[in-house]
C-alpha cells in the first residue's frame, strides 16, 4: 500500500479581532484554544465539507471567558493531506480582554 502525503502550514499576527483603540479595558485572561476541520482535495480544486469554524471559535472563547475582544492575537495554521483528504488545524493564542465602563460626562464634573 502506498501513501501519499503533504503538509504546510502558516503563522499570523493581529492587534485584536475588533477595533479598540480609545477603548479603556483590562485583561481577564490568557487564551489558548485550537480547532480543526476536514476538506476533500483533487490536485488543485478542494472542496470544504464545512465552512473553516474560525468564527464559532472566537465566538466560544469570548462566551466562555465573560470577554468583550481579544487582542496579541497570534494564530497559526498547518493542513496534512493523506490521499484526498486534507486536516486543517488553526491555534490561536491571544489575551482576552473586558472594557471598562466610562464615567459619563456629567459625573466627572460633580467630583
Amino acid at each position: 500500500m502506498v501513501f501519499v502525503g503533504c503538509a504546510s502550514s502558516s503563522a499570523g499576527i493581529a492587534t485584536s479581532n475588533i477595533p479598540i483603540s480609545n477603548k479603556k479595558y483590562k485583561v481577564i485572561s490568557p487564551v489558548e484554544e485550537q480547532i480543526s476541520w476536514r476538506t476533500f482535495d483533487i490536485g488543485i480544486l478542494g472542496i470544504p465539507f464545512t465552512k473553516p469554524p474560525i468564527d464559532e471559535l472566537v465566538t466560544k472563547i469570548l462566551k466562555d471567558k465573560n470577554a468583550d475582544a481579544l487582542i496579541n492575537i497570534r494564530y497559526w495554521t498547518d493542513r496534512s493531506i493523506i490521499f484526498f483528504i486534507t486536516w486543517n488545524r488553526f491555534g490561536l493564542s491571544a489575551e482576552a480582554v473586558k472594557f471598562e465602563e466610562e464615567t459619563p460626562v456629567n459625573e466627572k464634573k460633580k467630583r
